[in-house]
């Protein structure tokens, strides 16, 4: 067994944030992940955005709630949009190369939804320059980094963390992580319908009894790379890119992100033009390399044919201003455990997103919950070794039981079954809107997909580098996740922001709140905040 003061799950800049704060102010901090380390999150090369050309934050607040649905927690929003010029000079100070204008000054560019040139960035390095700067500032502050760590399950007492137990897949063993708090910071729950893969922090949490927040909620992009896994920027927009049909009849994108995913949905054949980027070309030479490469098409020379696609899930473990996870309501705090990233529902995003904020989400929930973790864990003592322990030998017999051979009449489950199957489910039932029928039809489907996933082969019965275990893992949380996506799209009755409901096209003020489900499926609502002073930043009354 190992004892350290926190325990960071997820090795993006979230994860990177939590950790390298928290080691800042003298805690003993493990950054792990599933995967290799390193590992980049494209939708990082969207840009971060940032009033830098405003007087005020107000426009950039305004715009995040109306994109949002009015669903944000306005108090969030205030304090979010207030430090993102901040953010913005820090990572400039720490070495990201932004793109700036003739007075020296960062460069911003109007994205959909955006009143304002607001969104800085670095072409389609943005996401490489962020991983290299945060990676850096944990290695400046004695951070440890581990890949291939599959984690297993929280270990909690009376809802209080206690540590983890992983699966070591590098040393072939269960490990024991004691640990006096806990910061969940890996993916989102996109990937349910991208790949059908489940996210590990948001799975833990639902196991350890933690209602997830507003899971119904999942944005699209509109530049999927048809017939392809790649994503082209959304910055692209801004800087030349014209969108069209294959017969050069352009398409009409509108003002805001939801508008630009309907214009592609609806369109016979969309294509991209990215000939005409001018100046901004050079900033683009990964995604020209990457189409000529993946796809054999030359850019400079021809359209690339897109389609929108799953891109970000909003919803997730319900945090407060400082990261903490609460249960139920905004005065329970699940002590110990924290929330960043794709792992959180900050409060940001509401209902929809607006591009930009991604990145700035994952900054500033990443870097509060590690300094609220430090801060807090200075005068609490390690604890619950025994607990500890104990969920060690429980995962030891569930691995054993989960590698032994299983006899099916169907034959042998493989991992990809299940996944592809449940990556269509959620696609097709999420995609342009659903229904009640649909949701209750999907739920059906998922039941049988759970039982396909428990009954998973493992060709390799040793953990030492197994892929195909943590495959299997992942295949199983992703069906878990899919399950809490459906009933919250059914829990919500009415149409708000990227939740579309064909059978309750309207949006009802009465339900202007957010949607907790629970690991049993029961549905729970949470109150939206309104700002620090008790009274609307932006009331819905002036959505106008």
């Amino acid at each position: 067994m190992e004892v350290w003061d926190v325990v960071v799950l997820g090795d993006g800049p979230a994860g990177l944030a939590a950790a390298a704060n928290a080691a800042s102010e003298g805690a003993n901090v493990l950054l792990m992940t599933a995967e290799a380390l390193g590992r980049r999150d494209p939708r990082m090369s969207d840009g971060l955005a940032a009033a830098i050309d405003e007087s005020t934050n107000r426009g950039h607040r305004e715009d995040t709630i109306r994109a949002g649905g009015f669903l944000c927690d306005q108090d969030i929003v205030a304090s979010v949009t207030s430090s993102a010029v901040r953010e913005t000079d820090l990572l400039e100070r720490r070495g990201v190369i932004f793109r700036r204008d003739l007075r020296g000054l960062p460069h911003v560019r109007r994205l959909p939804g955006h009143g304002q040139p607001r969104v800085v960035g670095s072409g389609d390095a943005d996401a490489r320059e962020l991983q290299q700067v945060m990676e850096e500032q944990c290695m400046r502050h004695g951070v440890v980094r581990r890949s291939d760590q599959v984690p297993l399950r929280l270990v909690h007492t009376g809802q209080r963390v206690q540590g983890l137990v992983v699966a070591d897949l590098t040393g072939g063993r269960v490990l024991g992580l004691q640990s006096k708090a806990v910061i969940l910071a890996d993916e989102d729950a996109s990937n349910v319908a991208t790949s059908g893969r489940g996210a590990y922090g948001l799975a833990l949490a639902l196991d350890a009894g933690l209602p997830l927040r507003d899971m119904e909620f999942l944005a699209s992009t509109p530049l999927g790379v048809r017939d392809a896994s790649m994503t082209l920027p959304l910055g692209l927009l801004a800087d030349g890119a014209t969108v069209c049909e294959s017969d050069g009849t352009p398409i009409e994108l509108g003002d805001d992100l939801a508008s630009a995913v309907n214009a592609i949905r609806t369109a016979k054949e969309a294509v991209i033009d990215l000939r005409d980027l001018g100046e901004a070309r050079p900033w683009y030479d990964a995604t020209f390399r990457l189409l000529s490469q993946r796809l054999g098409i030359d850019a400079d020379r021809q359209t690339v044919a897109i389609e929108a696609r799953a891109y970000a899930s909003l919803g997730g473990v319900a945090v407060d201003e400082e990261g903490r996870a609460v249960i139920g309501s905004w005065s329970r705090w699940f002590t110990g455990l924290y929330a960043a990233g794709g792992t959180a529902c900050t409060g940001l995003h509401g209902a929809g997103l607006l591009p930009g904020n991604l990145v700035l989400d994952a900054l500033t929930s990443g870097r509060g919950a590690g300094a609220s973790a430090a801060a807090w864990l200075v005068d609490q003592p390690h604890a619950g070794s025994k607990a500890v322990a104990g969920a060690v030998e429980e995962a030891e017999a569930d691995l054993a039981a989960m590698m032994a051979p299983v006899e099916s009449e169907g034959g042998v489950v493989r991992t990809g079954a299940v996944t592809s199957a449940v990556s269509a489910l959620i696609s097709s039932t999420f995609d342009g809107g659903t229904s009640a029928d649909e949701l209750e039809s999907a739920l059906a489907q998922i039941e049988t997909l759970a039982l396909a996933a428990e009954a998973l082969h493992l060709d390799d019965t040793s953990l030492v580098a197994n892929a195909n275990f943590e495959a299997a893992l992942a295949a199983q949380h992703g069906v878990q996740l899919a399950r809490a996506m459906l009933q919250s799209a059914l829990s919500r009755t009415e149409s708000r922001g990227v939740h579309v409901r064909h059978d309750h096209p309207d949006t009802d003020a009465e339900q202007m709140h957010h949607t907790l489900i629970s690991a049993d499926g029961t549905a729970d609502t949470l109150a939206v905040r309104k700002g620090v002073s008790g009274h609307w930043v932006l009331a819905p009354a002036e959505s106008a």
